[in-house]
């Protein structure tokens, strides 16, 4: 028994001890190396790959489709954002500009010459002892006076809503003065 070789249990299935192995090539070809074998058949098959078929151009075409479908949104809302930041930025500028401003004016309303002179300005304020004269424009409209009351008159003795029933129809009527 020493001497005699061990057989393997024949496997279930059917087919017995005398199965072949399996191959995945078709029967009939022989296995090739991709050696080229002469020189004008590899030119030609390198030629027929590089041959751009309607199948690729397809391919390609729908691969960039894609491509654009996919960055334009993202382009555009990267170029939105680049607008939007760029106004922030000016809109930033002259916010600090105006606090520059309001800095300076805060500074001259801290010293008294700055708020006399402004009180003298706007409110006309004068200091004891010295008169305040107010120019009227000569060349401005004078408002009519009557000359009995010495009080103005208004340019229309109508109440307002006959004023403005007045108004109403000369704007309907083409041939009014205007």
């Amino acid at each position: 028994m020493a001497g005699t070789p061990r057989r393997r249990p024949a496997r279930s299935g059917g087919q017995g001890a005398t199965r072949r192995p399996r191959t995945t090539r078709p029967a009939g070809r022989a296995v090739t190396r991709n050696r080229p074998r002469s020189g004008a058949s590899t030119s030609s098959t390198q030629r027929r790959s590089s041959v751009m078929t309607p199948r690729r151009w397809v391919v390609i075409g729908a691969l960039t489709a894609l491509l654009a479908v996919m960055l334009v949104p993202t382009g555009k809302s990267w170029y939105d954002q680049r607008q939007r930041l760029a106004e922030l930025q000016k809109q930033v500028s002259a916010q600090e500009a105006n606090v520059e401003d309001l800095r300076r004016q805060r500074e001259l309303w801290e010293t008294d010459e700055y708020v006399e002179a402004q009180a003298r300005k706007r409110l006309k304020f004068v200091k004891p002892g010295e008169r305040s004269y107010t120019v009227i424009d000569p060349e401005g409209e004078a408002p009519d006076v009557d000359p009995e009351t010495g009080a103005v008159t208004a340019p229309s003795t109508q109440p307002w809503y006959e004023q403005i029933s007045s108004s109403v129809s000369a704007a309907d009527d083409p041939n009014s003065p205007q």
